[in-house]
């Protein structure tokens, strides 16, 4: 087994920079970043002021350089969305396992090429879903699937954020997808999917623009600053995804909102009602004993023992007591987000072992055919089936 897996990178903006640079650089016995290329020089200059020391890095603006470089072993696809099947299909023909950061593709047909690319040259692509290695992700798993509770019966997530500073997602869907469906609610319908036991059958949704004006740009709030945005993005999102075995579950998530992100899920079981927070950024309950450093995850548990009165008030308060505290996890040696070092190590799995990754091709079909309906629920104003 090769001990250390050789990277060319493709895009190195922010995404790449704040989150897989790091967990490549604390990887660094397993991964050597031998090329990187972009278009836009600043990002070379960003890029160059993280990685100290020279490391011998090649840094191109001919994406050519990278995929036919013998040396390298994987290609981390990290653009934006629009070209993620060109240069996905490229490396591919290349013999280079790949990472894809998500979504995979905006349609369910172009994801079918990759998978078709993928059988025929015998390398593996896993897509950046990077929840589906996180520690939240795991304990949902075990908790849901261990049956103590029941069947999941309905879900639940919401969020509200200010909007995304990536000012290309929200331009031109056709290519890049929508902003909140295809970018933010694949993360979610991911974790749907694999919750809901079953595929999904159907989806009805609502969307629009608050503050987004197709045309000419506004001016909104966006995390650390004001950003300048047009196009024909959503900025407010609400879905109903209606899966085979009856399961249902609601998204709802809103770019319009000039608070730090909020981002809750509600999975009810037959015998419990999970709620879990995502990143939590308000302080603890004042009884809690933890001290909530960083922006913790944390799952909670009301389960229906029959033992106590049901009464008419609410179970929970925000942050809940400790008593219901199943799973907390500040994800010190993560770096942006829950998962980020974990999806790393997996695919230097990939790599070595020629393995099928957990976050493949096959599930991100899944995920893309259902935002692919949320998208056309929304424009054709109407319940879609969802095909199989």
């Amino acid at each position: 087994m090769k001990k250390k897996v050789n990277i060319g990178i493709i895009g190195c903006g922010s995404v790449f920079r704040s989150m897989h640079l790091p967990s490549l650089l604390n990887l660094s016995d397993k991964f050597k970043i031998v090329s990187i290329f972009d278009t836009d020089k600043n990002a070379f200059k960003l890029t160059k002021k993280i990685i100290t020391g020279s490391r011998g890095i090649k840094y191109s603006d001919n994406a050519e350089d990278v995929l036919r470089d013998p040396q390298i072993d994987a290609v981390a696809v990290l653009t934006s969305t629009s070209v993620h099947v060109n240069y996905t299909l490229q490396a591919l023909k290349r013999g280079k396992h790949v990472f894809l950061e998500k979504p995979a593709a905006v349609l369910p047909k172009d994801v079918k090429r990759i998978i078709a690319a993928e059988k025929k040259y015998g390398r593996f692509v896993q897509v950046g879903m990077v929840l589906r290695y996180s520690s939240f992700y795991k304990e949902l798993c075990r908790i849901i699937d261990s049956g103590k509770y029941g069947r999941v019966l309905w879900m639940n997530w919401l969020e509200t954020r200010p909007f995304d500073p990536c000012i290309w997602r929200y331009n031109n869907t056709a290519v890049n997808g929508d902003a909140i469906i295809h970018d933010k609610a694949v993360h979610q319908i991911n974790l749907f999917n694999r919750f809901a036991g079953a595929k999904p059958a159907e989806t009805a949704a609502f969307g629009g623009q608050y503050l987004i004006n197709p045309k000419t740009y506004s001016k909104v709030r966006a995390f650390n600053s004001s950003v300048k945005l047009k196009g024909d993005s959503n900025d407010n999102l609400m879905a109903i995804i209606k899966y085979k075995n009856g399961v249902k579950a609601s998204i709802t998530v809103s770019y319009v909102s000039p608070h730090a992100r909020e981002s809750r899920w509600i999975i009810q079981l037959e015998k419990a009602k999970l709620v879990a927070h995502f990143e939590t950024f308000v302080k603890a309950n004042n009884a809690s004993k933890r001290k909530w450093k960083g922006n913790p995850s944390s799952i909670y548990i009301f389960s229906d023992d029959k033992k106590y009165p049901v009464v008419w008030k609410y179970p929970m308060s925000y942050p809940p007591a400790d008593t219901n505290l199943v799973f907390y996890d500040e994800y010190q040696d993560e770096f942006m987000h829950p998962g980020s070092g974990g999806q790393w190590n997996a695919f230097y799995d990939t790599v070595t072992k020629n393995t099928k990754p957990e976050s493949s091709t096959s599930v991100a079909l899944e995920d893309i055919k259902v935002a692919s309906a949320i998208d056309e629920a929304i424009k054709k104003k109407r319940v879609i089936r969802i095909s199989h």
